[in-house]
């Protein structure tokens, strides 16, 4: 019998949380779907496909003014348009942004169209002025995929008549594939011995917060001076920067290491005696279950959205004010977004996390069991559950 063919929208393959999940979606829906993904740009690809893919060959420019931006948009249109003719496919999922709302447009009258919305941005873009035409393309949609549940009602709060149309679906990990990942050597062997490494992972970018988080490890170094701070992460833009000069800024200079991007985060997760998120916002962060699956315990900032349902078996729990011992993680306040890289200006969320931290590195027996519960938890977000989610979201 033959497959159907399904399309998945990306614009490039960098190395995000959304590029992963298109990556193993052509692993995980290989033996049921013939897969094609369409990208904007293929010069960058950071992570494997295991299928055939287009390029549309019109990659993003920043810095673009408003009408070259919505030219380019109208391009892709018309060029996705005609792959659709051509290819005749029975869904096209798309990912991030500006790929559903190409998706949309393109896949009107020729086949149905399923977004992802992958980061709370996503809905803070919507809830502004000038998301009136992106809301509108987004009630043309076959199918809306929220990554967490927190995302989903807020949606259908903001689009009544969408509700119906909204699906939750977790990412998906592989606790033995990670595993087995975290379990290789490292080129740092001799760094990580003897010292207890503090370790987050992530794109340098501001919506992830580091400057909070370089300034709770300067408050952790006045009473752990064994400690280290490891990022593991690329940097696109270059705001790395402004991070490296605020750890010298905190004669923090040789006390962080910012190692860049990693194809194997793991084995350096595993080696770390912490895992710490300070996100503005987030979705649902595929590193902060990714840490849990190496067996490590998580500190997580309780942002909008992802760390409380992951760590939490209620997220409708309001946010917290204070420290909290979770059911698999230690929630944070949510931290400020408001960017600040001066050394000596402490956030009360700065104090909070650093507390967190020390009171983890002090206990050994919490730390311990958060290790497991991590390990236990990470387990429940299978390929199984994932691919029985996405076939049926595909079907309907």
């Amino acid at each position: 019998m033959e497959k159907k063919r399904i399309h998945l929208m990306v614009p490039a393959m960098y190395s995000g949380g959304q590029e992963r999940v298109v990556s193993r979606l052509t692993s995980i829906l290989k033996e049921t779907y013939e897969i094609r993904v369409v990208l904007f740009d293929q010069t960058i690809m950071n992570y494997p496909l295991e299928c055939e893919f287009y390029s549309l060959d019109l990659p993003s420019r920043e810095g673009n003014p408003v009408l070259s931006k919505l030219i380019m948009v109208l391009r892709r249109i018309r060029k996705v348009r005609e792959l659709i003719k051509k290819d005749r496919p029975f869904a096209s999922l798309s990912f991030g942004h500006g790929a559903n709302i190409v998706n949309v447009a393109a896949c009107a009258g020729l086949c149905p169209s399923i977004v992802s919305l992958r980061g709370y941005e996503s809905l803070l873009r919507l809830r502004r002025g000038m998301g009136v035409a992106d809301r509108l393309l987004i009630r043309k949609a076959g199918k809306i995929i929220c990554v967490s549940q927190a995302m989903a009602d807020e949606l259908a709060d903001m689009i009544p008549e969408a509700k119906n149309r909204i699906d939750v679906l977790y990412n998906a990990y592989d606790p033995v594939e990670i595993k087995t990942l975290a379990e290789q050597p490292t080129e740092m062997e001799a760094w990580f011995t003897g010292k207890t490494v503090l370790i987050t992972v992530g794109t340098l970018a501001p919506v992830k917060g580091y400057w909070h988080l370089i300034k709770a490890f300067s408050l952790l170094k006045k009473k752990h001076p064994e400690l280290k701070l490891l990022h593991v992460g690329p940097d696109y833009s270059g705001y790395g920067v402004k991070l490296k000069k605020l750890a010298e800024d905190l004669r923090l200079g040789t006390e962080i290491r910012f190692l860049g991007y990693r194809d194997n985060p793991y084995q350096y997760m595993a080696r770390s005696q912490m895992f710490l998120l300070s996100s503005i916002t987030e979705g649902f962060p595929n590193a902060l279950v990714e840490a849990m699956a190496c067996q490590i315990p998580v500190i997580a900032a309780d942002c909008k959205t992802g760390p409380r349902e992951i760590l939490s078996n209620d997220y409708h729990t309001k946010a917290t004010g204070g420290i909290e011992l979770g059911d698999f993680g230690i929630l944070v306040p949510a931290m400020t977004g408001r960017e600040d890289y001066d050394p000596g200006n402490i956030e009360a969320c700065d104090q909070m996390l650093a507390e967190a931290a020390d009171m983890l590195l002090r206990d050994q027996a919490m730390a311990k069991h958060y290790a497991e519960k991590a390990r236990e938890r990470a387990a429940d977000f299978s390929y199984a559950v994932f691919k029985e989610k996405i076939i049926r979201i595909i079907e309907q």
